[in-house]
Protein backbone atom coordinates (compact mmCIF):
# COMPACT_ATOMS: atom_id res chain seq x y z
CA UNK A 1 0.00 0.00 0.00
CA UNK A 2 1.70 3.37 -1.10
CA UNK A 3 0.96 6.29 0.81
CA UNK A 4 2.15 10.06 1.00
CA UNK A 5 3.83 11.46 3.39
CA UNK A 6 1.00 14.40 4.62
CA UNK A 7 -1.14 11.06 4.70
CA UNK A 8 0.84 8.82 7.12
CA UNK A 9 -1.06 10.36 10.03
CA UNK A 10 -4.21 8.03 8.33
CA UNK A 11 -2.27 4.84 8.03
CA UNK A 12 -0.70 5.29 11.62
CA UNK A 13 -4.46 6.01 13.13
CA UNK A 14 -5.88 2.64 11.29
CA UNK A 15 -2.80 0.52 12.57
CA UNK A 16 -2.41 2.15 15.36
CA UNK A 17 -3.01 -1.10 18.02
CA UNK A 18 -0.57 -3.45 16.01
CA UNK A 19 2.12 -0.93 15.69
CA UNK A 20 1.78 0.06 19.65
CA UNK A 21 2.53 -3.97 20.31
CA UNK A 22 5.21 -4.54 18.08
CA UNK A 23 7.03 -1.32 18.99
CA UNK A 24 6.15 -2.25 22.81
CA UNK A 25 8.24 -5.52 22.17
CA UNK A 26 11.30 -3.76 20.57
CA UNK A 27 11.09 -0.85 23.58
CA UNK A 28 9.82 -3.14 26.66
CA UNK A 29 7.05 -0.87 27.69
CA UNK A 30 3.16 0.16 26.18
CA UNK A 31 3.38 3.24 27.71
CA UNK A 32 6.98 4.07 25.96
CA UNK A 33 5.82 2.59 22.74
CA UNK A 34 2.28 4.94 23.20
CA UNK A 35 4.13 8.02 24.26
CA UNK A 36 6.57 7.18 21.20
CA UNK A 37 3.43 6.90 18.72
CA UNK A 38 1.87 10.09 20.00
CA UNK A 39 4.76 12.37 19.42
CA UNK A 40 5.28 10.74 16.20
CA UNK A 41 1.32 11.83 15.41
CA UNK A 42 2.35 15.48 16.16
CA UNK A 43 5.51 15.39 14.03
CA UNK A 44 3.76 13.87 11.17
CA UNK A 45 0.79 16.90 11.34
CA UNK A 46 4.16 18.98 10.86
CA UNK A 47 4.83 17.37 7.05
CA UNK A 48 3.35 18.94 4.05
CA UNK A 49 5.54 17.22 1.74
CA UNK A 50 3.51 14.62 -0.83
CA UNK A 51 5.88 12.39 -1.60
CA UNK A 52 4.66 8.57 -1.77
CA UNK A 53 5.97 6.21 0.61
CA UNK A 54 6.45 2.55 -0.31
CA UNK A 55 5.86 1.07 2.77
CA UNK A 56 4.23 3.36 5.53
CA UNK A 57 3.84 0.96 8.20
CA UNK A 58 7.51 0.21 7.89
CA UNK A 59 8.02 4.11 7.90
CA UNK A 60 5.87 5.10 10.84
CA UNK A 61 7.81 2.26 13.13
CA UNK A 62 11.35 3.81 12.02
CA UNK A 63 9.66 7.29 12.87
CA UNK A 64 8.75 5.80 16.43
CA UNK A 65 11.25 3.90 17.14
CA UNK A 66 13.52 7.03 16.04
CA UNK A 67 11.07 8.95 18.25
CA UNK A 68 11.68 6.80 21.39
CA UNK A 69 15.39 7.11 21.04
CA UNK A 70 14.93 10.94 21.33
CA UNK A 71 12.73 10.69 24.09
CA UNK A 72 15.00 8.66 26.14
CA UNK A 73 17.61 10.76 25.28
CA UNK A 74 15.75 13.68 26.57
CA UNK A 75 15.06 11.79 29.63
CA UNK A 76 18.35 11.24 30.63
CA UNK A 77 19.08 14.59 30.63
CA UNK A 78 15.95 15.45 32.96
CA UNK A 79 16.06 15.07 36.73
CA UNK A 80 13.26 12.52 38.37
CA UNK A 81 11.30 14.22 41.43
CA UNK A 82 13.59 11.80 43.72
CA UNK A 83 16.82 13.41 42.32
CA UNK A 84 15.21 16.73 42.60
CA UNK A 85 14.39 15.98 46.76
CA UNK A 86 18.09 13.75 46.76
CA UNK A 87 19.40 17.09 45.55
CA UNK A 88 17.54 19.51 47.92
CA UNK A 89 18.18 17.32 50.99
CA UNK A 90 21.84 17.89 50.63
CA UNK A 91 22.75 20.26 53.26
CA UNK A 92 23.93 23.76 52.46
CA UNK A 93 27.59 23.77 54.49
CA UNK A 94 28.16 27.57 53.54
CA UNK A 95 27.82 29.96 56.24
CA UNK A 96 24.30 32.20 55.80
CA UNK A 97 24.01 35.45 56.12
CA UNK A 98 23.20 35.45 60.22
CA UNK A 99 26.69 33.40 60.68
CA UNK A 100 28.72 35.70 58.34
CA UNK A 101 27.43 38.60 59.88
CA UNK A 102 28.47 37.16 63.22
CA UNK A 103 31.95 36.08 62.31
CA UNK A 104 32.40 39.15 60.62
CA UNK A 105 31.80 41.40 63.82
CA UNK A 106 33.99 38.62 65.95
CA UNK A 107 36.66 39.32 63.55
CA UNK A 108 36.46 43.41 63.83
CA UNK A 109 36.36 42.58 67.46
CA UNK A 110 39.40 40.76 67.75
CA UNK A 111 41.02 43.68 65.37
CA UNK A 112 40.41 45.94 67.98
CA UNK A 113 41.21 43.79 71.02
CA UNK A 114 44.87 43.49 69.13
CA UNK A 115 44.88 47.24 68.97
CA UNK A 116 45.97 46.78 72.27
CA UNK A 117 49.26 44.56 72.25
CA UNK A 118 52.71 45.91 71.54
CA UNK A 119 53.53 46.07 68.01
CA UNK A 120 56.40 42.69 68.63
CA UNK A 121 53.29 40.73 70.35
CA UNK A 122 50.38 41.50 67.51
CA UNK A 123 53.46 40.91 64.99
CA UNK A 124 54.25 37.72 66.69
CA UNK A 125 50.17 37.03 67.27
CA UNK A 126 49.58 37.39 62.88
CA UNK A 127 52.21 35.62 61.79
CA UNK A 128 52.19 32.96 64.08
CA UNK A 129 48.23 32.34 63.10
CA UNK A 130 49.31 33.05 59.72
CA UNK A 131 51.66 30.75 59.59
CA UNK A 132 54.35 33.09 57.66
CA UNK A 133 56.89 32.82 60.17
CA UNK A 134 58.23 30.14 62.80
CA UNK A 135 58.87 31.16 65.87
CA UNK A 136 62.91 30.69 65.39
CA UNK A 137 62.38 33.42 62.24
CA UNK A 138 60.29 35.94 64.37
CA UNK A 139 63.23 35.55 67.55
CA UNK A 140 65.71 36.28 64.59
CA UNK A 141 63.70 39.39 63.20
CA UNK A 142 63.56 40.65 66.69
CA UNK A 143 66.67 39.97 67.63
CA UNK A 144 65.14 37.95 70.84
CA UNK A 145 65.20 34.20 72.27
CA UNK A 146 62.56 32.01 71.09
CA UNK A 147 61.51 31.80 74.65
CA UNK A 148 60.47 35.68 74.86
CA UNK A 149 58.91 34.93 71.55
CA UNK A 150 56.62 32.14 72.79
CA UNK A 151 56.00 34.09 76.09
CA UNK A 152 54.58 37.09 73.68
CA UNK A 153 52.02 34.87 71.46
CA UNK A 154 51.06 33.49 74.92
CA UNK A 155 50.32 36.65 76.57
CA UNK A 156 48.68 37.97 73.32
CA UNK A 157 46.00 35.06 73.32
CA UNK A 158 45.30 35.41 77.16
CA UNK A 159 44.72 38.89 76.85
CA UNK A 160 42.06 38.55 73.25
CA UNK A 161 40.83 35.84 75.51
CA UNK A 162 40.13 38.16 78.36
CA UNK A 163 39.12 41.35 76.26
CA UNK A 164 36.71 38.50 73.81
CA UNK A 165 35.53 36.98 77.27
CA UNK A 166 36.37 33.22 76.09
CA UNK A 167 38.41 31.17 78.17
CA UNK A 168 40.57 30.00 74.64
CA UNK A 169 39.52 31.47 71.71
CA UNK A 170 42.70 30.47 69.80
CA UNK A 171 44.05 27.10 71.00
CA UNK A 172 43.09 24.01 72.25
CA UNK A 173 45.26 24.07 74.88
CA UNK A 174 47.70 25.87 76.95
CA UNK A 175 50.57 27.47 74.64
CA UNK A 176 53.78 25.55 75.41
CA UNK A 177 56.74 27.89 75.85
CA UNK A 178 60.57 26.53 74.90
CA UNK A 179 62.95 26.84 77.69
CA UNK A 180 65.27 28.49 75.13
Amino acid sequence: MNATRAGLKTSLAARYTQLRDRLAAKLGSQDLAGEALHETWIKFSELTDDTPVKDPDAYIYRAAVNMAATMASKQRRVLGSQDIEDILAIADEAPGPERIAIARSELAHVWHVLGDLTRRQRHVFIESFTGTMTHDELAEHYGVSVRLIQMDLRNAILHCARRTRRKNPFAERAARVSTR
